[in-house]
């Protein structure tokens, strides 16, 4: 039986590096969570919407790891996600969304409700909360990303929603602070749990992750040697966090697990924890 749903972007990603370096490689962040939480023991569903144009190589791949029932093929192009890193640390991801408006809708096949946990991966707002209210009762956790940031800025009454209909979040550092408008980390983290998330698992890049559940937990990041890989980093952290979680495992194992699975991913290149 599936134990964790994941639903959302299953993409075409050219990843552009700070020296002008391009390459493409399957991406999305659905995918990202969906194959790091695999590996990390979880059996896992996607639910997600792709093009007729989506190698049938890379879903079948997919395939071997997770539960694929819920992929939707459709007629039309997947999304087409750039993640473009500046020389300054910036990312920029501009989309094409292709058939992968409305993703909120998105059928969720019946015997997946029987879930654990199911993640909400960076979709628009609105859509987030489609999902969230087609999953009442369910525990459900949510995820962030910076093309949606403008979405967060205009939009805080709806993402208080989003957060208050949720059992975990995991934004990172920059959006915990963007979207409570405090500038300090643990207050954020505090803002973010009174508003009803029960966990809120923010992560910190090379500062490891803070974790608050009415308490503070601090993990440091995992040492990586060589060339490395941001893409998809926070996606495997979460993949695997949930997979601790829906095995019942105690937080502490829950966040080495997502140390783990981000270390491998930063390792290669790409979002996926799985190569194609």
């Amino acid at each position: 039986m599936v134990e964790l749903v994941v639903l959302g972007h299953v993409s075409i990603d050219t990843i552009v590096f700070p020296d002008g370096r391009k390459i493409e490689m399957p991406g999305g962040a659905a995918a990202a969570v969906a194959t790091s939480a695999s590996l990390a023991g979880a059996k896992v569903g996607l639910v997600t919407k792709v093009g007729e144009d989506f190698p049938r190589g890379w879903l079948e791949k997919l395939a071997q790891y997770v539960d694929i029932r819920g992929v939707q093929i459709l007629p039309g192009k997947t999304i087409h996600i750039w993640v473009i890193y500046k020389p300054d640390g910036s990312v920029e991801s501009p989309v094409e969304m292709g058939v992968a408006e409305r993703m909120g809708e998105t059928p969720i096949p019946g015997d997946y409700l029987k879930a654990k946990i199911f993640h909400v991966a960076p979709i628009p707002p609105e859509e987030q909360l489609k999902v969230l209210e087609r999953l009442e009762g369910k525990n459900v956790s949510l995820d962030f990303n910076p093309t949606y940031y403008e979405d967060y800025r205009r939009k805080p009454d709806l993402v208080r929603e989003l957060v208050s209909m949720s059992y975990a979040v995991f934004p990172n550092e920059r959006e915990a602070k963007l979207i409570t408008g405090l500038d300090d980390v643990k207050k954020s983290a505090e803002e973010l749990y009174s508003w009803g998330a029960k966990l809120v698992v923010i992560t910190r890049g090379e500062k490891g992750v803070l974790i608050y559940d009415g308490d503070f937990h601090e993990f440091p990041a995992l040492p990586v040697e060589g060339e490395i890989d941001p893409t998809g980093a926070g996606d495997a952290f979460a993949g695997g966090f949930l997979a601790g979680l829906v095995k019942g495992k105690a937080l502490e194992k829950c966040a080495k697990l997502g140390l783990e699975r981000a270390r491998e991913v930063l390792k290669k290149r790409g979002s996926w924890s799985i190569s194609v």
